[in-house]
Parts: structure tokens; sequence; C-alpha cells
């Protein structure tokens, strides 16, 4: 998604990395962009949210993967109630559950839990187990419970899992998301240079 962060008077065109609560993980279009060089510093943010114009003011920072973290204040924020960003990727899942083994995928996944595929894990609030096997071979084990079944799978939210296995699956999820926004800026410069050609 477009946005503008501004600090001070200098606007930082963007694409929305990821959002998660209060913070949004914003790619610069420009990669030369002198902006993140200023930061942390107190910046507004600006985007078009269902047909309107949404100006936020909080917090900006420099983050991992190039990206600038805007954390809104708590004043006029438009809520997300995700607490980590998700990422849709199919990733083979071992799942403990109502006494058995089952083998499965993700549909999403994120830090705070994952969507799986299937309905079989058994009733709301019932204890599961996972190992999700990470495209680097590693694998990341949780506790959790059923949250929701959905008709395309099972909703989970982890209950127990170790902070590095937390941080490695936040890092892939912001990793992923920022090469995809950062190819979608690329594709937007390009368009947006092709118009100006043909306008000159």
């Amino acid at each position: 998604m477009p946005a503008t962060l501004r600090v001070g008077v200098k606007p930082m065109p963007a694409i929305v990395a990821a959002t998660s609560k209060d913070i949004a993980w914003l790619l610069p279009r420009d990669p030369a962009d002198t902006t993140p060089g200023l930061l942390p510093r107190a910046a507004q943010i600006s985007f078009m949210h269902q047909g309107t114009m949404v100006l936020l003011h909080g917090n900006a920072e420099r983050a991992p993967e190039g990206t600038v973290a805007f954390q809104a204040n708590r004043e006029g924020r438009v809520d997300n109630l995700r607490s980590s960003p998700r990422l849709d990727v199919q990733l083979p899942v071992q799942v403990s559950a109502v006494g058995r083994t089952i083998e499965t995928k993700t549909v999403n996944v994120s830090a705070g839990g994952a969507l799986l595929e299937g309905t079989s894990f058994g009733p709301p609030n019932g204890a599961v187990e996972v190992s999700i096997r990470m495209p680097q071979g590693s694998e990341v084990r949780a506790r959790g419970i059923v949250v929701r079944t959905l008709p395309q799978g099972t909703g989970i939210r982890f209950t127990d899992i170790d902070p590095a296995a937390r941080a490695h699956l936040d890092s892939m999820v912001l990793s992923i998301r920022a090469a995809l926004a950062r190819r979608f800026a690329e594709k937007a410069i390009r368009e947006d240079a092709a118009r100006a050609g043909r306008r000159g």
C-alpha cells in the first residue's frame, strides 16, 4: 500500500511493507531517499484507507531490511489487532493435537500464530503443538491453542514460543514483505519514468 512519511517538511514516498498493532514498516520508494538518515524523530504518515485520506502522528526510526518503523501515537490511530506482521506462505508443519500427529501446511504465519490448512486440530481453545519447517531448513517449534476454524483452515495462536524462534519468524516475515515491497516500489518507479517519458 502506498503511503507518505513526513519528517518535518520532508516527504518520503513509501510502500507499507508490514504492519502490526500500532507500527507500520515502510520501505522508501526511492532507495536513495535520505529521510532514514534523519531518524529517529517525530513524524507523520498519510495514506488512503477505504477511500479516505488518513493522517497519523507518531515517531519514526530506522528498522531492519532497509525499512523505517513508524509508531503511531495513541490518539486517532487505525487499530490493527495483530501483534505481529503475517505472511501468506505455505510451509510444511507437523501438528500434534487431539492425541495424534498431522502433517499439513501453513496458509499464513506470523510470530504470534498461524493459519493451518485443515480443520481437524480439535475444538476451540484446544491445545496444539506445532513444528514449522522454515525455508532455510531450520524448524520453529511452539505450543498454542485453536482460536478459530474457517473454511480455509484453522487459526492457531502461539502461547509458548522460544524468543529466538519468535524473532526468527518475525525476521523472515519482515524480510520477505520488504523484498516484495521493494519489487513493487521498483515497478512503480519504472512506470512513473515511462509515463514521464511519454509526456516529454
